[in-house]
């Protein structure tokens, strides 16, 4: 803990001078514990709310077909981030994660509570939540998603002027932990352009259109029109802030209440398969 707390006093200091975060290979950019340093976050009530409860940021939505996040302030051009999940409330047909390289046209450092209307729509083999953002006076948002469900599925989406766009579908994964109450470490490394992503230690592949403007399809284990990648490749390098994200589907309902903790990013290094599992 004392660790976490040090290097927020040095993150403190060093966003007052840079725009991006950076460092070498490997050293610690930024920490966050939530028993303190709230100020950090994007924090408020509501429907859909974020709040620290138990040292925890909690994310609550109560509809279906809504979620909610939270957004810290610093900016990271190339990151390794992993945070520490857990649903604790609703139904297990929900989505949870990672939100990253999150830039506004025209506020980037916008304090508004954010809050994002989603739109729902059928895929296999998990109903998957189009994700779309709305701050204050409705500036245009782009943003990356990795999300998780608590029934065992993982996906990739996009947000991209003003247009949400499924990047992988949902799949499903052993070595996500299901249920409420389980413990889910969720990680992203992005490297210029090339984003690799990690539940519970383990890479998890990605199903890439073979057209990228086609959506991505999985369906009875395999990848429709597509290949499975150990990474995604944007087209061009990218600086925003880090967010954590709760969500609700048609089916499952609302109520979800999902709790983050040990947000730390590093700069990144080479990555290693077997300490990745530790």
């Amino acid at each position: 803990m004392g660790a976490l707390v040090a290097a927020n006093l040095v993150y403190s200091a060093l966003t007052r001078r840079s725009h991006a975060l950076t460092g070498q290979a490997g050293e610690l950019l930024y920490a966050a514990s939530f028993s303190g340093f709230a100020d950090d976050w994007d924090l408020y009530q509501g429907q859909q709310s974020a709040r620290i409860a138990d040292e925890q940021l909690e994310l609550s939505v109560s509809a279906p077909q809504t979620a909610t996040w939270s957004a810290s302030k610093p900016h990271f051009a190339n990151f390794d981030v992993s945070v520490k999940t857990i649903a604790s409330t609703g139904p297990i047909d929900n989505a949870f994660g990672l939100v990253f390289h999150l830039r506004n046209d025209e506020a980037t450092d916008c304090e508004l509570p954010a809050v994002l209307l989603c739109g729902v729509e059928d895929l296999l083999p998990l109903v998957g939540a189009a994700i779309r953002q709305t701050l204050g006076d409705q500036q245009s948002t782009e943003y990356y998603a990795f999300l998780i469900s608590s029934d065992g599925y993982y996906s990739l989406w996009q947000t991209k002027a003003s247009r949400t766009k499924l990047l992988s579908a949902w799949i499903a994964s052993d070595d996500i932990r299901q249920g409420l109450d389980e413990e889910n470490t969720i990680r992203v490394i992005a490297e210029g352009p090339h984003y690799s992503f990690f539940v519970n230690g383990a890479r998890h592949a990605l199903c890439l259109p073979d057209d990228p403007r086609a959506a991505s399809t999985f369906a009875a284990g395999e990848c429709i029109d597509g290949s499975m990648q150990d990474s995604y490749v944007a087209d061009t390098n990218t600086v925003g802030r880090l967010g954590l994200i709760a969500q609700s589907t048609a089916s499952g309902g609302g109520g979800v209440v999902v709790r983050f903790d040990n947000v730390i990013v590093f700069s990144p290094a080479a990555i290693d398969e077997k300490e990745a599992r530790l």
